[in-house]
């Protein structure tokens, strides 16, 4: 299974079993306590009915029970402080620990005959909502992360050569030893690709998952050079060749992510839960149409070096087939808006349940409390007055909501009783203590998930497995991928030891302490806690770095920047069945999170086998990419 595959989700511990250990040390004390009363006071002792550590009255052996279930809530409940304060500072600093990662799939609007009868492209933003088969009596809510272009395009035919066969007048680079060629049809009679509108071909590479992670590393490791054919035997050679990686930036994202926690903790999180995000290419159409002229087929010859014909990866390609190229496609994630239930403030309880929607309470999960107002009715009408959140940099922002905050805290034995109902609401005054506004309603505005439900939905029905409210031009929108599960961070004691992880990273205690602070960081955002990703994160198994200098171009002119080079060792082997390079480029990206500004790092990829260079990544800073 791939490291961000669905499947059955580890079990978990519940909150009473791990009232447990504290109840039995609690009864120990007790009991040990009363053997050495007896022995001490022997007349008392013989009154209540205790002899060492047991106790002939059965009430008093209750009561013994219940002072030992007392002491445990208590003696836990301050073990359990510690999570109070470091998810306080989670909630500024880094709040997607605190929420539940959501289930996601790959979906696909096939258009079936009817591309051939579009006119002009036709684009579904990201962020469009798709709706399902109800499970359980629940229609789940599920949105698209990437744009999705629709045009009268087809991939007609993909074929991999082992062999580097090409007309004599096509110079081939040296090393090169087979080829992978994509054919691309333009479907509308009345155009061709030198009038077709479209910049951008977006693929989704489908397949198993070796399968796929071989066809990905060959295109972006292995193609020294891309030929375009237009006509038979003439091959021209592209400039650059026309790829490019998905899933990297910010508008490419799969969960909402705050300002405060930088992207590449994001991507982290992402590759973990679900990787298959990263299995998209750009293929750039502009630069294929600018070459091609007024020709409705055209074909992609991409160049291979390295792959030999008897390797694992020549016999992986072989069954390469336009079917292994989809059209249409984006990742999908199970994020929503919702309307919570009002909120009736009674001034009787210090916190109130925030109910998504109560008549199917098991089907939603609060991902996130984005709003929250009070609405106060008066002869005028309602007037809105918006509070902010406690733990947050807003405090006084507003002079309508000084003096009222509030907070909200996930409550794990509620979730386990009655999902749904796990999340608590608190209105505070600046000091943290208990508020009472004078108002009778909270309205709140969520970001919700529907828990595991997606897990459970039927892929490949008739018609389709999603669709969109009011209709959609693709003949139907189909699921390539079975739904995850949902993941989640671990909570409770060891949380804090993961925040101060976080706080004390930078560039420099990775290099210095070496794999260990690496691997250490990569575990913290491995959701899936699967074999794959524990046998990728201990297939790292060197570091190093050093003072770079590049000359890099800009303006007003050029000038030499100083930067780091971090050189990365690896066991290709534990790579096997993975794509190694979308692992590097999710790396890549978290080294770029530890780089000030005018500086830079660049990330090399060496083989443990003789330390051959396997990638050199572009100088970064950040989210810049400087050459």
């Amino acid at each position: 299974m791939h490291a961000g595959a669905g499947g059955t989700p580890p079990a978990k511990k519940g909150k009473m079993e791990e009232l447990l250990p504290y109840y039995e040390r609690e009864l120990g004390f007790l009991r040990g306590s009363s053997r050495d009363f007896a022995q001490r006071y022997p007349k008392i002792a013989a009154r209540l009915g205790l002899s060492g550590e047991t106790c002939e009255d059965p009430h008093v052996e209750r009561m013994i029970e219940s002072f030992a279930l007392l002491g445990a809530r208590i003696n836990k409940k301050l073990d359990d402080d510690y999570p109070e304060f470091t998810e306080a500072l989670f909630e500024v600093m880094y709040p997607h620990y605190l929420r539940p990662f959501p289930s996601c799939s790959v979906a696909q609007f096939d258009m079936g005959g009817m591309a051939s009868q579009l006119t002009a492209p036709v684009r579904m933003a990201r962020g469009t909502e798709l709706k399902s088969h109800p499970v359980r009596g629940v229609a789940c809510r599920l949105r698209t992360a990437y744009d999705v272009t629709l045009a009268p395009v087809s991939v007609r035919q993909a074929v991999f050569a082992a062999t580097a066969n090409a007309p004599s007048a096509a110079s081939l680079p040296a090393g090169v030893t087979g080829r992978l060629s994509l054919t691309l049809a333009c479907l509308a009679e009345t155009q061709n690709f030198s009038t077709l509108a479209v910049d951008r071909l977006r693929v989704y590479l489908h397949g198993e998952p070796s399968f796929v992670a071989a066809l990905r590393d060959c295109l972006f490791l292995r193609t020294a050079a891309a030929y375009l054919e237009t006509q038979p035997g003439r091959w021209n050679r592209m400039q650059d060749v026309p790829l490019a990686e998905v899933g990297l930036s910010e508008d490419e994202a799969l969960i909402d992510f705050p300002a405060s926690s930088h992207p590449a903790y994001r991507l982290l999180a992402e590759y973990f839960a679900f990787s298959e995000k990263f299995n998209f290419v750009d293929i750039d159409l502009a630069a294929l149409r600018r070459a091609a002229g007024p020709v409705r087929e055209i074909t992609l010859h991409l160049a291979l070096k390295g792959v030999r014909a008897d390797s694992n990866t020549a016999r992986l390609l072989e069954s390469a087939s336009a079917d292994n190229f989809r059209l249409g496609c984006t990742p999908v994630v199970n994020l929503f808006a919702q309307r919570a239930d009002p909120i009736r403030v009674t001034h009787a309880q210090a916190s109130y349940p925030v109910v998504a929607d109560a008549r199917r309470a098991y089907g939603y999960e609060i991902y996130s409390i984005d709003r929250v107002r009070q609405v106060r009715q008066n002869m005028q009408g309602d007037s809105v007055v918006e509070f902010r959140p406690f733990y947050s940099l807003h405090h006084g922002e507003t002079p309508e909501g000084a003096g009222h905050y509030w907070t909200a805290r996930r409550n794990a034995m509620v979730a386990e009783r009655s999902p749904g109902y796990e999340m608590e609401l608190s209105i505070v005054d600046i000091d943290f203590d208990p508020s009472l506004p004078q108002t009778e309603t909270l309205s709140l505005e969520l970001t919700c998930t529907n828990r595991d439900l997606p897990a459970h939905l039927a892929v490949g029905q008739p018609g389709g497995d999603l669709f969109l409210e009011g209709g959609s031009i693709a003949r139907e929108i189909r699921m390539l991928r079975r739904p995850t599960h949902t993941h989640r961070f671990q909570q409770g004691r060891a949380a804090h030891w993961r925040l101060i992880s976080h706080l004390a990273l930078n560039h420099l205690s990775l290099v210095h302490s070496g794999l260990p602070a690496l691997k250490e960081t990569l575990r913290l955002y491995d959701l899936s806690h699967s074999a794959v990703a524990a046998r990728q994160i201990e297939g790292l198994v060197g570091l190093d770095y050093k003072p770079a200098t590049h000359w890099m171009p800009g303006e007003p002119f050029a000038t030499f920047v100083r930067g780091i080079e971090i050189r990365l060792t690896i066991n290709e082997d534990n790579f096997v069945g993975t794509s190694l390079h979308a692992f590097v480029a999710v790396i890549n990206r978290f080294f770029g999170l530890y780089v000030h500004a005018n500086s830079f790092v660049q990330l090399v990829v060496l083989s443990r086998r003789g330390a051959e260079e396997i990638l050199r990544c572009a100088p970064c800073n950040g989210d810049a990419i400087l050459a």
